[in-house]
């Protein structure tokens, strides 16, 4: 009920009177961030193509991204165990579910909210 009137006060634009935000806990099973932790960036692209048309249009958002995550992990030389968070940047719309599902398809324990 209490989410229903949260939602319910965006929706009114205005804050809900006595309401303010709370820190929630993490839920990874990795330990603390520590002066050891390492952040990887790096980039890699899908072919370009249209919808429903030529090459890919057999192929799902989240095989293409199992392609790319398969690539970067091979590309900075780490096997999926050794990963943390993981973020994925589109320029096209894709469902989270999708990335989900990729997840499991690679081997990473938790996929981050």
């Amino acid at each position: 009920m209490r989410r229903l009137q949260v939602v319910l006060g965006h929706l009114k634009g205005q804050p809900d009177s006595g309401w303010e935000p709370q820190a929630a806990p993490c839920l990874s099973s990795h330990p603390q961030a520590s002066a050891a932790d390492v952040v990887v960036v790096h980039g890699r692209r899908t072919a370009i193509g249209r919808a429903g048309r030529g090459g890919f249009k057999d192929t799902t958002p989240d095989e293409l991204l199992s392609a790319v995550m398969t690539a970067v992990l091979r590309d900075v030389k780490l096997r999926p165990e050794q990963l943390g968070d993981i973020c994925v940047v589109t320029s096209q719309r894709l469902c989270l579910c999708l990335l989900s599902t990729d997840s499991v398809h690679q081997g990473y324990r938790q996929w981050p909210a």
